[in-house]
This record gives C-alpha cells, sequence and structure tokens, in this order.
C-alpha cells in the first residue's frame, strides 16, 4: 500500500530527494556515455572551434570570448579543462564538458526548487531532467551550441535570489550581481533569464518588505548589486575591445514581417518545443540528427525511418510529453501569484518565447537551442504538479508515481532507439563506438607535408580539429571566418590546397581551383582534394 504524502515524517520527506538526485546525477552521466564516446562522428566544425579553443587554452593561450563571437565568453572552456589535461585534448573530453553542464542544470535546478517550493518538488523536479529528451541529450554534446552553461547558470541565478531575497545584505547583493554579470559574459542567451530575475527580484522585495529592507539597507543593497554586475560583466566589454572581431555580425537581427513572424511561430510549436521535450518533431515524429548528415549543418532528419513499435513509442512519449509541459506551465502560473520566482520564470519564458518567433535568424528544428532555458521552468512546473496531486491522496501519490515511471521508462525506450539508429550501442544496450571514416580526414593524415587548406564552413575547423596536429584550415570567403589571423599572411589570402565536398557551394570553388591551373590530387566517395596555385604578381618596376 502506498503511504499518503501527508503521513511521510518531516525527516523522510527531507531524506528521499537527496538520494533522488544521486540517482538523476548519476543516471544523466550514464546515458550520455555513447554521445560522448562518439564525439568524433558527431563533431562539427562549430564544436570543432570550441575543441580548438580548449586546445589554446591547454597551451596556456586564453582568449576573452569565442574566436569570432564575442557575445560568448569562454567559460565553457573549463568545463572540459579537467578531463583534457588528464587525458589530452579530444573530442570525447571536449563533449564530457557538455555533461559537466547538465549536471550543473540538474544540481542548480533541484536546489532553486528545493528553496523555492520545498524538498517534494525538489525531488519530483528531477523526473523531467533525469529522463531528458534526446533532443535535450543532443544539446548536451554541442557545448557552446547547445547553450547548456547558459541553462545551468540561470538555475543557480534563481536559487542566489531566492536566497537574498529571503535573507538580504550587501555581500549578497554584490555576489548576486556578480554571478548575473558573468551569465551575460558567458552567454548572451542569460538575458533572458534577466529578463525574469529582474521583475521577480522587485516582487520579492514587496513581498518580503519590512524591517529587512529598510531605506539605508535597501540601498546599499542595490549598490552593491550594480557594482558586482559591472564587474562580472566587465570581461565581455574588454573582450570586445580586445579581439573585436565579429564573425556573425547579424546573428540577433530581427523581423516583425507577418509572414516571417508565422513560419518562425509553426517552427517554434512544430518543431522546436517538441524537439526539446519530447525528443521528436511534430506531426512525423522524425528524430534528429539523421545519421548520415552528422558533421554537417543542420542533420536533419526527413523521414522518421523507425519501425512501427518505435513508432508507438514515439507517439506516445510525445503526446505524454507534451501534455505534461503544458500541465507544468498551468501548475507554474497557479503560483505566480504567490511566488516572486514563478511570476519571473513566466516572464522569463514569455520573452524566450517572443525573442525566438521575432529572430530573424531562425530557419529549422536545430534553432531550438534557443529555447535550452525552458528546461528551467518545465522541471519546476512539474514538480510543483506532481507536488499538488500527489499531496492529496494515496490515489493521487500512485497517479503521481505512474506518471514517473511511464516518463522513465518511455524515455529510456526512445533514447536506446535513438542510440541504436545512430550505431552508438549494440542491441544489449552495450557503448559501440562507430568508426569515423573520412576520405578527407585520412589524406590529411597521410600528408603531414600540408599544413593548411581550404574548405566549406562545416569542413574547415572539424578536420583541423580532428587531425589533432598543427593544421589550418580556412572557409571560403562566402562562409563566417572564426580564426581571421589563420589565413592574414597567406599569399592572395587562401591556401593552395582545396578540399570540396559535393555540394554546389564547393563544387564551385573546386571549378575555379582548375580553373586557375590547379591539379586534382585525391578523389573518393565524393570528396576531391585539388591544388589551387597562387597566381604570382607581376614585379613592380
Amino acid at each position: 500500500m502506498i503511504p499518503a504524502a501527508s503521513s511521510l515524517s518531516p525527516r523522510w520527506i527531507r531524506t528521499v530527494p537527496w538520494f533522488a538526485l544521486l540517482a538523476a546525477l548519476g543516471w544523466s552521466a550514464v546515458i550520455r556515455a555513447p554521445l560522448i564516446v562518439n564525439a568524433d562522428v558527431h563533431l562539427d566544425s562549430d564544436l570543432a572551434v570550441d575543441g580548438l579553443t580548449l586546445g589554446e587554452a591547454i597551451q596556456g593561450h586564453w582568449r576573452w570570448h569565442y574566436p569570432g563571437t564575442p557575445y560568448m565568453g569562454t567559460g565553457s572552456v573549463l568545463l572540459s579543462w579537467v578531463p583534457a589535461k588528464l587525458w589530452g585534448v579530444s573530442p570525447s573530453t571536449l563533449v564530457s564538458g557538455g555533461t559537466l553542464a547538465y549536471l550543473l542544470l540538474v544540481g542548480g535546478v533541484f536546489a532553486t526548487a528545493w528553496k523555492g517550493f520545498g524538498p517534494r518538488v525538489a525531488g519530483w523536479s528531477l523526473v523531467p531532467l533525469a529522463f531528458a529528451s534526446t533532443g535535450t541529450i543532443w544539446l548536451t554534446g554541442r557545448i557552446t551550441g547547445g547553450h547548456m552553461l547558459a541553462a545551468a547558470w540561470s538555475a543557480w541565478a534563481w536559487r542566489l535570489l531566492m536566497l537574498f531575497a529571503s535573507k538580504p545584505s550587501p555581500a549578497r547583493g554584490f555576489a548576486l550581481g556578480v554571478f548575473c554579470g558573468l551569465g551575460v559574459y558567458l552567454d548572451s542567451l542569460f538575458l533572458m533569464t534577466l529578463l525574469g530575475l529582474v521583475p521577480s527580484g522587485m516582487a520579492a522585495v514587496i513581498v518580503t518588505r519590512g524591517d529587512a529592507w529598510r531605506a539605508a539597507r535597501a540601498l546599499a543593497c542595490g549598490l552593491c548589486l550594480v557594482a558586482g554586475f559591472a564587474i562580472g560583466y566587465a570581461p565581455r566589454p574588454i573582450g570586445r575591445w580586445m579581439e573585436p572581431h565579429d564573425a556573425y555580425n547579424e546573428q540577433f537581427a530581427w523581423s516583425l514581417d507577418s509572414a516571417v513572424l508565422t513560419e518562425h511561430a509553426r517552427i517554434l510549436f512544430l518543431d522546436c518545443l517538441p524537439r526539446l521535450i519530447a525528443g521528436h518533431r511534430l506531426p512525423g515524429l522524425e528524430a534528429d540528427p539523421d545519421p548520415a548528415l552528422l558533421g554537417q549543418a543542420a542533420p536533419i532528419q526527413k523521414t522518421s525511418g523507425r519501425t512501427s513499435s518505435i513508432s508507438l513509442v514515439a507517439a506516445f512519449l510525445t503526446s505524454l510529453a507534451v501534455g505534461l509541459f503544458v500541465a507544468s506551465f498551468g501548475f507554474l502560473g497557479r503560483r505566480a501569484g504567490k511566488s516572486a520566482m514563478a511570476f519571473g520564470l513566466l516572464i522569463s519564458t514569455a520573452a524566450i518565447l517572443s525573442a525566438f518567433v521575432v529572430n530573424r535568424n531562425i530557419f529549422n528544428s536545430d534553432n531550438y537551442r534557443y529555447l535550452v532555458l525552458l528546461l528551467i521552468p518545465w522541471a519546476l512546473g512539474f514538480g510543483l504538479a506532481a507536488e499538488a496531486v500527489g499531496g492529496r491522496s494515496r490515489r493521487g501519490l500512485a497517479v503521481v508515481i505512474a506518471t514517473a515511471v511511464a516518463v522513465g521508462g518511455l524515455f529510456t525506450l526512445d533514447a536506446a532507439a535513438w542510440y541504436r539508429r545512430l550505431g552508438w550501442i549494440d542491441d544489449r544496450w552495450a557503448v559501440v563506438h562507430r568508426p569515423l571514416d573520412d576520405p578527407a580526414l585520412r589524406w590529411l593524415g597521410e600528408h603531414p607535408e600540408v599544413v593548411d587548406f581550404a574548405a566549406g564552413y562545416w569542413d574547415a575547423y572539424r578536420l583541423a580539429f580532428l587531425s589533432r596536429r598543427p593544421l589550418r584550415g580556412t572557409p571560403h570567403p562566402i562562409y563566417p571566418n572564426r580564426f581571421p589571423e589563420w589565413s592574414k599572411d597567406f599569399p592572395g589570402g587562401r591556401s593552395e590546397t582545396l578540399i570540396a565536398r559535393p555540394t554546389a557551394e564547393d563544387q564551385a570553388f573546386l571549378r575555379r581551383a582548375i580553373g586557375d591551373g590547379g591539379k586534382v590530387l585525391f578523389r573518393e566517395r565524393g570528396t576531391t582534394i585539388a591544388s589551387w596555385p597562387i597566381a604570382k604578381q607581376p614585379d613592380r618596376p
């Protein structure tokens, strides 16, 4: 017989969530093992830039921000620092940092839920995080592209805000300010959290006004908070001044065109939100990425490619996840009138969804990474719903437990099917390393005399990092150039070795190279490597 939640002893209620936290952290790490082991297979050029930056840091060259992105501080380097120091810089040690960021997120949500809503909500909030969707699992393998550190930082920022609001002091205000300033420096996505933190903090001040917020103390706390924020934020303008290169000048451009807004709303509600919370896009239940497109731009799956039994799991899972997600925000909204944190989280959620729709640079389901901060209200809302339903009666508690078991079972089965489709586990669920067979990478390994090459964006940095030797890959001029210092001293401004894939853009540059007197050096399975001589400039009289 299941005991009523109200009959449990306070000690039991405060102890069980800690065991649940340990289990959630352990499972979150284990379920990502195939992602880490096969990091070289799914590594793309953006992730390779993270790896190249990590390699520079290990050698003692620290950057203020990631190359070509002055709005993204290099804090994520620290996540992979210890593994890279112990076992060397590699795709696996790089991607392990994303798992660490996720563990920090789980811990931050747990601590925030405990402080804001109590131990029961904290324990139940672990369910959607421990049994996360394949979409969320995929984001932990992207490092800067997954924005997982921003999510973890946001979770702990809410915890610090509640701590400050419950017992305000200049020291706590200063610490909160520094933490939030660093959050904006580390990732501009933290601004969405800040938009919720500010009104939440103001609401908390109003609710707890009294002796704790006398004029002198309030002024001192406010000044310390602002000063702390300025100090934490300082690395961002300093870094932009020291390293001003921005490879994506209009990364945050916006549009209010009705056709654009309509299309972005469709992408949001049918592609991105379902992929984040359920791992599948609607209505076809596709589960990205496509194994055949790994390492390329937006490896989005065109068809589900699943058996009928697995499709049934995906259908049940997606329906359950979407229903719970909507219900969770309903329960969070019910607390908004009493809880400053719930109020602020709803404002932050509205800001995230609005910014997504008006952002001009939204193209497909791969942009779901901009919604990663929604994992926080999603988990907290689930915890509130579980407490509300489970605390009413034994029957209610049984329903909550059954729901948690269903979530755990369905998401685990779906993750296993996803990993099997990618070839990263076998039928016994053992982790398998899928060999990387790239003709261009193999050719570069056989020709150590080649120290630079030109290629498309999705090959330039990826091949440079995977080669594990000093090798400079420069993208064609039509693509963003993350490392302009690599090519500034090239005669003619480019490399004399070209790597071309069977894309229209690469083939156009290959034709130019052949037209300039270049010769094909290697050709295999659609990959062509050719020389591209630089025309000699006539001597000046």
